[in-house]
């Protein structure tokens, strides 16, 4: 079984917006003590609940565990009993909110229940009426959760939180225990839930996310939306719970036969056919294009390591697995800390993104604070593949000497009026070792006593360098973390093709077969990834050793008025056809007698700007490579 670190996650939540007429109980435990609260450990094992600081996000919270590094396994039965809260003079609706979330996301099902009871003992707690229970799982981010306690108005009260039924899992957090006070109709618009990116003329259901953080059941929502041209309203039957959360649908579709770029708005002008009590909360905003065609996705994991990290071999196993399965649409960094194959920049950079702890991982620099154990990354993959994407990144580069010149390329096929875009690089490399002691690996996986673990179980618990091979190591940042500024211009037009060239110097240690290069294209709003590419050297200098063909270089790559055809050892006559992706040809030549080292410069300013494929037959063997015609 494979056992967990106490990891660092940096996690997105919304917290409710409330108009509140009076906060009666308030620990969101950043005084880093227990001290409004009274703690019984009934199980007796020593461990209880206590105050930590392990995401940058939360802060301070509550926790409990059902497993840790110390004892092993643990069976809890934790109480965390509140100081006494007095509601003899609450009015209206009044509900009991707090923030929960199960620290390791691959091991989540974490069993808590919360009580409420006008008397503090145990017993009297346990069989209260008014509870909460749930096995968490694994939720991506904390979640709000809330008990209507209104029947107490006139009483004081106790409320418990109670981590029990469960082991073997990692720990259950709680922050952001309050008792308030809550309007009768207040409905927070929380998401719009339309995807960034959209086909032409494809139809796309208009939902929104509503919490209700009234005290009042919503029945009824007047809603509307907008692209600043056209406002659509309706009002919609719906069974919102107070303190619950619901999806809505609007019977007005989102569809745009041509490609455009909007600006899309909803807004909640009702709640039961009334006055909202808090309009702050009612409204959102997002972006949406729709496309000629989607790009090729790939989703960029990037994973934060060290050789001094017990626990890393995880990760290594995980990317490992990873980059395997999908080779095509995974592309895996592992990014060192404290070792000899740290880059401080890339280190610096991906820890305030995803968070400190090792090992940690993040795809697309969207989701975050990932496990980077098997499941969870199989997880973050399966959410970031999915996303639709309105460009295809390729990469082509020049060669003198030791000397790269990398260009990487974005083709859009949507129209921006203003994008926030930038492309970046990034080197990477397989096969490295080293002899100093800092090549070690730490493995804590030593022995199987914490499970398999792609065999390092069979390994010692210090990995003799000697025995270690490190992949997908991150070695440079080309334009730096946040890609190269001004590499994508503001204005956009579909079909247009950004392309920006980097400088790179292979490494007298490095062997070029070991080194690949990563484009990705970031946007700048947010730092995230949109999408990666990744070619070998090889690839990027369209190089392939082919059967009859012995070597072929195109360049440059992108081309505008020329593009050289290098062959070495040319033997004999060469038919060279050219197609757009259309698959109509667009020029045929024939080549005779080429032998030796030939270089063949041949006109291309006729193309229109976009991707082509260049066929090369002798006879007995063919080489395609796919070019850019960029103007």
């Amino acid at each position: 079984m494979i056992k967990k670190i106490t990891l660092v996650f940096l996690l997105c939540f919304s917290a409710n917006q409330l108009t509140t007429a009076q906060t009666y109980f308030s620990d969101d435990f950043s005084s880093g003590d227990l001290s409004l609260w009274t703690l019984t450990d009934s199980d007796g094992d020593g461990d209880n609940w206590s105050i930590a600081n392990l995401e940058a996000v939360q802060a301070e919270h509550a926790t409990s565990a059902s497993w840790n590094s110390t004892a092993g396994i643990l069976t809890p039965d934790n109480w965390m009993v509140s100081s006494a809260i007095d509601l003899t003079t609450a009015t209206g609706n009044v509900f009991l909110q707090w923030k929960a979330y199960a620290q390791d996301q691959s091991w989540a099902n974490e069993n808590y229940s919360v009580y409420v009871s006008t008397a503090s003992d145990i017993a009297s707690l346990s069989n209260s009426s008014t509870s909460f229970n749930e096995v968490i799982g694994a939720t991506g981010a904390y979640v709000d959760r809330n008990i209507d306690v209104t029947s107490f108005v006139g009483q004081t009260i106790y409320v418990a939180f109670r981590h029990h039924n469960v082991s073997d899992q990692f720990r259950i957090n709680i922050d952001d225990v309050v008792v308030r006070s809550v309007n009768d109709d207040d409905a927070e618009l929380t998401s719009i839930n339309l995807p960034r990116y959209g086909l032409v003329s494809t139809d796309y259901p208009f939902e929104i996310t509503v919490n209700n953080t009234g005290g009042n059941t919503i029945s009824s929502l007047d809603l509307s939306w907008t692209d600043g041209s056209v406002t659509n309203s309706a009002t919609i039957s719906t069974n919102i719970a107070g303190g619950a959360t619901a999806t809505i649908t609007h019977p007005d579709i989102v569809n745009y036969s041509t490609t455009v770029e909007k600006t899309i708005s909803a807004t909640i002008t009702s709640v039961n056919g009334g006055v909202d009590s808090n309009p702050s909360n009612n409204m959102q905003t997002v972006f949406f294009n729709t496309m000629t065609q989607s790009g090729t996705k790939a989703v960029l994991i990037e994973e934060s390591t060290g050789t001094w990290c017990g626990w890393c071999p995880r990760g290594t196993v995980g990317l490992d697995y990873m980059t395997s399965t999908y080779p095509n649409s995974v592309v895996g960094i592992a990014v060192h800390n404290g070792d000899p194959m740290t880059v401080s920049e890339y280190d610096t950079a991906l820890v305030n993104v995803i968070g400190t702890g090792w090992p940690n991982a993040g795809a697309d620099r969207k989701l975050v604070g990932i496990d980077p154990g098997q499941a969870s990354l199989q997880a973050g993959y399966n959410t970031q593949i999915a996303e639709v994407v309105p460009v295809d990144i390729t990469i082509g580069a020049i060669q003198t000497g030791s000397n790269l010149s990398i260009t990487a390329n974005a083709n859009f096929y949507t129209s921006f009026g203003a994008a926030n875009y930038r492309l970046g690089v990034i080197i990477t490399e397989d096969n490295v070792t080293g002899t100093a002691s800092g090549y070690n690996q730490t493995n804590y996986y030593s022995g199987g006593g914490s499970g398999a673990m792609g065999g390092y179980e069979n390994l010692p618990e210090s990995v003799p360098a000697a025995q270690m091979v490190y992949n997908h190591v991150g070695r440079a940042l080309l334009g730096g973390f946040d890609g190269q500024p001004n590499s994508v211009p503001t204005v956009i037009n579909g079909g247009d093709i950004a392309s920006y060239t980097f400088s790179y110097t292979i490494p007298s240690t490095s062997s070029e077969a070991d080194l690949h290069i990563v484009a990705v294209l970031i946007d700048s709003n947010d730092g995230s990834i949109v999408s990666a590419k990744q070619s070998t050297v090889a690839q990027a200098l369209s190089i392939e050793e082919v059967s009859g063909i012995d070597s072929i270089k195109l360049y440059p790559n992108p081309a505008s008025d020329k593009i050289n055809i290098a062959f070495s050892d040319g033997n004999g006559n060469y038919n060279v056809t050219i197609t757009d992706m259309l698959g109509r040809t667009v020029i045929k030549n024939n080549y005779e007698g080429l032998y030796g080292n030939q270089n063949i410069e041949l006109p291309v300013s006729q193309l229109d700007a976009g991707h082509y494929i260049m066929n090369i037959n002798n006879g007995s063997a063919s080489y395609s490579a796919k070019f850019i015609i960029n103007k």
